[in-house]
């Protein structure tokens, strides 16, 4: 490969991880050679690619040679989310430590130092205390809601409930606040377990059986008004599944490009439902487990 065509090929993958289509830009980066890719930027950008697209090994390999060569604050991030996505907690504590040295208030610290208690299985109560941390610094809509599961797993049902509470009133709206809301319901009575669960699940089969006829539209779009609709659904108690309105196709896209959106859009609602299971059904088998 040429130097010319190397230079070609890498500006197609930055452009391609731009426009967010990380299948297309891990096509191309299986195509190069990597042996002959010496500028750090564009050994960045391939890490990149693989962790996007979770290649984590691959993409730990080209961190760690950029770690040795400079040992920046954006390096090291990177090391310590590879190494937590990996499952190397030997790894993720080393990086971690050392992210600390260059970066002892940032708020990822708090994220991280959660996400490697809950990998090695540490009690609720440390976990609860790394996010309640966080939430004095920094109020998200994410992490406030994982320490609103975090309490009702603690057996703390008044503060899972004040909670939410407070998800929804600070944030008004999205894929979160509707989890907020679910949780809430679900746990406060406000709406009957048995039927909450049937109604998602029904509403989770007709998902499944549209995605198969969608053609083409963003990921985020589909994410969001799909399992918003769900939580929606499952609120009210509906008996009958909505109708939704039908997604705008394009034409302008190749098959391959097609295909890997549509599997974009199946990974993004998968991930969705996923969260939703483990909030209802390992939350349930918790309490029936209690109970026996």
């Amino acid at each position: 490969m040429g130097s010319y065509e190397k230079i070609i090929k890498i500006e197609q993958i930055r452009k391609k991880m731009e426009e967010g289509d990380v299948f297309a830009a891990q096509k191309i980066v299986n195509t190069l050679d990597l042996k002959k890719i010496k500028k750090p930027l564009d050994i960045q950008l391939i890490a990149e690619v693989y962790a996007e697209n979770e290649y984590y090994d691959e993409a730990a390999q080209l961190y760690i040679k950029l770690y040795n060569k400079s040992r920046t604050r954006k390096i090291l991030y990177h090391l310590v989310d590879i190494s937590i996505k990996r499952s190397n907690e030997e790894d993720a504590e080393y990086f971690l430590e050392e992210y600390q040295k260059i970066a002892p208030n940032d708020v990822d610290c708090l994220v991280f130092r959660y996400k490697i208690d809950k990998m090695k299985g540490k009690p609720y109560e440390t976990l609860i205390e790394s996010l309640e941390k966080l939430k004095k610094i920094e109020y998200t809509e994410k992490w406030a809601y994982e320490l609103a599961k975090l309490y009702y797993k603690a057996d703390m049902e008044k503060e899972c409930i004040n909670e939410c509470s407070d998800i929804i009133l600070w944030f008004g709206e999205g894929v979160y606040v509707e989890k907020a809301k679910m949780l809430r319901s679900y746990f406060s009575g406000e709406a009957g377990k048995e039927k909450l669960i049937e109604t998602l699940k029904r509403k989770a089969l007709y998902n499944e059986n549209t995605r198969e006829n969608i053609g083409e539209s963003t990921g985020a779009n589909i994410r969001e008004s799909t399992y918003k609709d769900s939580i929606q659904s499952a609120l009210q108690e509906e008996t009958q599944l909505s109708k939704e309105a039908p997604l705008e196709q394009t034409s302008d896209k190749t098959d391959e490009q097609i295909e890997d959106n549509i599997n974009m859009q199946k990974m993004n609602m998968e991930q969705a439902e996923d969260e939703v299971e483990e909030t209802l059904y390992g939350l349930l088998r918790e309490e029936e487990n209690n109970q026996q």
